[in-house]
């Protein structure tokens, strides 16, 4: 019998290099760093024939000569282009590229934070509707979500904007108040009325701010009441009722204790209070002033009585002054009619000249203002009521509102557009991470006595989150950087307002550049918040 060869296994025997694992993943390295450099190569040198070709403009210093370092001396320049929408004061001829950069910063952050805030509403609303068992409540949000999802977002912001808003709401001349409020929707927008600070309102903020201190310690000390007791104490109303309470007093107080608001009158005008002002309208129209409108109705007063008896206003534009007594004058049921002025010196003028009877501002500019006046010792300044708070209710004049506030078609369409779009992506995450919970959890919270709202609120949805936030943090970047379509729908967002400065200016480097630096910032700002939100709720595990 022949002995069978068996083949040794040398220690020292060595692997092919094409086989290698090491040699493998070493030369693949290599290959990627040499692509890496060439491709970095063509890159700049393809930026520098470009910058070559653009010519040495782009990059001249406002003493002259050329530089690098001078690359964005030119948005110091007048931007000299009109913007829509501002969330600060813009002026095109005085104020330079860098300050509409920055109003393109602040329309998109408002678009952004507005946004997320309602996505994330609508999408948790529509992610618990989608598994609710009612057949119908389901099925709309099922129809929605697929809807929303598979058509394009420029579409839907289209439709939003062309068809919806600027063909189905009403001209400015045919508008009428929404439900009889002062809340008008036209083809303009929707202006509505809004709250304007006084000047004693640092003092009722101050009250506030008691109030909610005050509103917690109750909570806190009722809450260890609570738990030594084992009785209900009512913690949430009695700490609502001591915040109230708070609020309300500071409220008279710091009314009571400013004087900064006056009007100035003639002698002759019989007005010493504000009380005196109704009393003369009414003997002007022969009635009372609170059955205008009903004699208005029945034919005893026309219109052009009206008109002839209100009272002449000269105030300053935009003032606060104006709001305090217009607001007063509207509760009295009193006509008036505003002629307004860019300065005090103009409003003066005006009111010296016969234009208006009565000039509101604030009693420092009235008493500086009035010793310019030739019968000076016959004008006198009289205080008006004042609230911390006033409310600026919009009114129509000639073909615009004045007063109140405004939210434009193209803010509006945006908003609205990728609130539901976003929307439905939010919700389908909402509804994976509801169903990712064990149903056991559920089952527990039943028989515990939860009600569904109980269930998901204390049991479900926290759970859920550790599941939602991250897919959810993708769909907030995806919002924020789709906000740039804003200019499809004429809003004046960054990337709208970077185009106008690149066309204005002829260089389109150095905007594009910020533009995009801008949007990384925010995208990182918004990934690092919800990183650390997510860490915060993740389960600690031993």
């Amino acid at each position: 019998m022949s002995d069978t060869l068996k083949p040794s296994l040398r220690g020292n025997e060595r692997i092919p290099p094409w086989r290698d694992g090491r040699i493998i993943g070493i030369l693949l390295q290599i290959v990627f760093v040499v692509l890496l450099i060439f491709s970095l190569n063509w890159l700049f040198t393809n930026i520098g024939n470009n910058l070559d070709a653009l010519g040495a403009g782009q990059f001249s210093c406002k003493e002259g000569g050329t530089s690098y370092r001078c690359a964005f001396d030119f948005l110091s320049g007048e931007a000299q282009f009109p913007i829509s929408e501002s969330v600060i004061s813009y002026d095109p001829n005085t104020d330079s590229f860098w300050r509409a950069i920055g109003i393109g910063v602040l329309n998109t952050g408002k678009v952004a934070v507005f946004g997320i805030i309602l996505t994330s509403i609508l999408g948790t609303f529509t992610g618990i509707a989608r598994l609710s068992s009612n057949w119908l409540i389901s099925n709309i949000a099922k129809w929605y979500i697929d809807l929303m999802r598979n058509t394009p977002l420029l579409l839907q912001l289209f439709f939003l904007y062309f068809v919806i808003f600027l063909v189905s709401l009403p001209s400015v001349n045919e508008v009428r108040p929404f439900l009889g409020l002062p809340i008008f929707i036209s083809q303009r927008g929707m202006n509505y009325p809004s709250l304007v600070p006084m000047a004693s309102f640092a003092t009722w903020f101050a009250f506030i701010v008691l109030g909610l201190v005050q509103a917690q310690l109750i909570w806190v000390i009722l809450g260890k009441r609570e738990e030594q007791t084992g009785q209900e104490a009512n913690r949430g109303r009695w700490a609502i009722f001591s915040f109230l309470v708070v609020v309300i007093i500071g409220w008279f107080i710091a009314g009571s204790n400013s004087h900064t608001e006056a009007a100035l009158v003639s002698r002759a005008s019989r007005i010493r209070e504000f009380d005196d002002i109704p009393a003369l309208i009414e003997r002007r129209l022969g009635v009372d002033v609170a059955d205008s409108e009903t004699s208005l109705e029945n034919g005893t007063l026309t219109q052009e009585q009206v008109d002839d008896a209100a009272l002449k206003i000269c105030a300053i534009n935009e003032a606060a002054s104006e709001i305090n007594l217009t607001a007063q004058l509207r509760a009295a049921n009193v006509p008036f009619d505003v002629e307004r002025s860019d300065r005090p010196d103009q409003a003066i003028e005006t009111y010296a000249e016969g234009g208006c009877e009565i000039f509101v501002a604030s009693e420092a500019t009235l008493a500086a203002e009035r010793d310019l006046l030739e019968n000076s010792a016959d004008q006198l300044i009289v205080p008006l009521p004042e609230t911390p708070v006033r409310v600026s209710a919009p009114k129509l004049e000639g073909f615009n509102f004045v007063g109140g506030s405004k939210l434009t078609l193209e803010f509006a369409a945006i908003l609205l557009g990728l609130v539901l779009y976003t929307g439905a992506f939010v919700a389908e995450i909402v509804r994976a991470g509801i169903l990712s919970v064990s149903k056991g959890q559920t089952e527990a919270a039943r028989a515990l006595g939860l009600s569904e709202t109980q269930r998901l609120r204390l049991v479900v949805l926290p759970q859920a989150l550790r599941v939602i936030i991250p897919p959810l943090t993708s769909q907030y970047l995806n919002l924020t950087k789709n906000s740039s379509l804003a200019a499809a729908v004429l809003f004046p967002d960054l990337y709208r307002n970077i185009n106008t400065i690149i066309n204005q200016s002829g260089r389109p480097i150095q905007p594009i550049v910020i533009m995009a630096l801008i949007y990384l910032s925010i995208s990182l700002f918004i990934s690092f918040f919800l990183n650390w939100y997510n860490q915060k709720i993740a389960l600690v595990e031993r």
